[in-house]
């Protein structure tokens, strides 16, 4: 576990909590997951880092977790408030009746086809695929939809291969040791691959924008029991991301830190990859991501439990709402405003 950082905004600093404020009469303590420095969820770490989540009355800690069946079975058991993670787990145990709820975003897209530089132009279409071995990760939401983009295309699945691997780094390996005709990764790995000499034919959200990777997770009940922690939690990682547009060096510098990794890895990473931050639970893709691991024999097609009682909508709304009440004149606020669709 790790504990809360110091934050580094004064008492007087815009857009945190004043005295007399709500926020400072009580304080919540939520659990929230992080594998290793991954920086994936970089909005939860970089309002943890700077300390929005204690303006917000919260008391944050990171709770360490290295496989997603131990972070679902942890979530079922209190012993985690939040996943910011995969939507594949959640969805996986939602059909087999877990009683869990997707409230937030993370990340959206984020997945590419890589290749050998000379067989760029070849992977252009989907026709390619056609008799073609591919290399995947599982947990991974890209090729799952590229699955559906086939059938869509006419190309049965029994006509291509996929090859699960465990690592984005080993789809990388195979394309290049000509053990897989092309690869699907995600995380930033595009970049990856071009350091490595592979190309990138495509990104997945060239046939399907905004589909869903990361999403936030947490028990049904708990949120039935107290919904204020989490919509606090969604404000302060609002006010993050209101961060990352206006002042990209701190951001950078904050997760750098974090991390571990390279300033300009991180920028690329945060403003530059195929991945799209975003705290948008997008119900519609979700519910049409679980019909998709359906279709694809990824979870039972006759499970009686379906994803539409599993999404909240509401906590980001009224997040998206209180940041709009701090910060009116605020465009990004105000797109994702008009972006959000109930």
């Amino acid at each position: 576990m790790l504990v809360a950082g110091l934050s580094c905004l004064a008492p007087g600093t815009p857009g945190a909590a004043s005295a007399g404020d709500p926020a400072q009469e009580k304080t919540w303590n939520l659990r929230v997951g992080q594998m290793g420095t991954n920086l994936k969820p970089s909005m939860v770490l970089l309002a943890w880092k700077l300390g929005y989540y204690r303006d917000e009355g919260l008391n944050v800690t990171l709770a360490q977790f290295s496989g997603f069946n131990d972070a679902m079975v942890a979530l079922t058991l209190g012993k985690m408030d939040i996943l910011p993670y995969g939507v594949i787990p959640t969805c996986s145990f939602v059909a087999q009746g877990a009683k869990l709820t997707i409230f937030g975003g993370t990340i959206s897209e984020g997945s590419a086809c890589v290749t050998l530089p000379q067989r760029a132009r070849e992977f252009s279409t989907l026709e390619a695929f056609r008799g073609k071995t591919i290399a995947v990760v599982r947990a991974e939401t890209g090729h799952m939809f590229l699955k559906r983009e086939l059938r869509k295309a006419g190309i049965p699945l029994s006509e291509v291969r996929f090859v699960e691997l465990p690592y984005f780094q080993s789809v990388l390996e195979a394309v290049h040791k000509k053990q897989a005709d092309a690869g699907i990764t995600n995380t930033g790995f595009e970049l990856n691959a071009k350091i490595q000499g592979l190309a990138v034919p495509f990104a997945i959200a060239q046939y399907v924008p905004n589909f869903p990777c990361c999403r936030q997770t947490c028990a049904t009940e708990a949120l039935e029991r107290d919904r204020e922690p989490y919509v606090r939690f969604q404000l302060a990682n609002l006010r993050a991301m209101k961060t990352m547009y206006d002042n990209p060096e701190l951001t950078v510098k904050t997760l750098a830190e974090f991390s571990g990794q390279s300033e300009e890895y991180v920028r690329y990473f945060v403003y530059d990859s195929l991945m799209r931050i975003t705290m948008d639970p997008g119900r519609e893709k979700v519910l049409e991501f679980y019909q998709v691991m359906k279709d694809n024999g990824d979870i039972d097609a006759n499970t009686p439990f379906g994803m539409e009682e599993a999404i909240d909508t509401s906590v980001y709304r009224d997040a998206l709402d209180r940041a709009l009440e701090r910060w009116p004149n605020d465009r990004n606020l105000q797109r994702m405003k008009a972006e959000f669709g109930e």
